[in-house]
C-alpha cells in the first residue's frame, strides 16, 4: 500500500492489522491468523464500503508512508465502552499505535 501511495481507511476496531500476533501462534500467518468472526467482520465492511482506501499524491507524501512517517492503515474509532479512546494506526515498518 505505502509504496503505491495508498492509505486504507476505517481498519474494523476488532481485527488483528496486519502483522499483528494472535498470542497462540509463534509468528504471523496473515489472514489465517483471523478468526472465523474476524474473517467475517471484515468481509462484512468490505461489502458494505466501510474500508476506504485514499491515494495519496505528491512525492513527498508517498515517501512519508514508505518512510514510516503516516500510517498506511488507519482504524476506526473505538465504541463508545472501550477501554480506547483512539483507533489503531499501523505503519510500512510495522509500527502499531494507537493514537489515530
Amino acid at each position: 500500500l505505502a509504496k503505491r501511495g495508498y492509505v486504507l481507511q476505517h481498519y474494523p476496531e476488532n481485527v488483528l492489522m496486519p502483522g499483528e500476533k494472535r498470542a497462540t501462534l509463534a509468528k504471523s500467518k496473515g489472514i489465517h491468523d483471523l478468526s472465523l468472526r474476524e474473517r467475517q467482520i471484515f468481509a462484512d465492511a468490505l461489502k458494505n464500503n466501510l474500508l476506504t482506501v485514499k491515494t495519496i499524491t505528491g512525492k513527498d507524501a508517498s515517501a512519508k508512508l514508505v518512510a514510516s512517517h503516516r500510517p498506511v492503515i488507519v482504524g476506526e474509532a473505538p465504541a463508545p465502552d472501550s477501554n480506547n479512546s483512539r483507533g489503531r494506526r499501523w505503519y510500512a515498518n510495522g509500527r502499531l499505535d494507537r493514537r489515530g
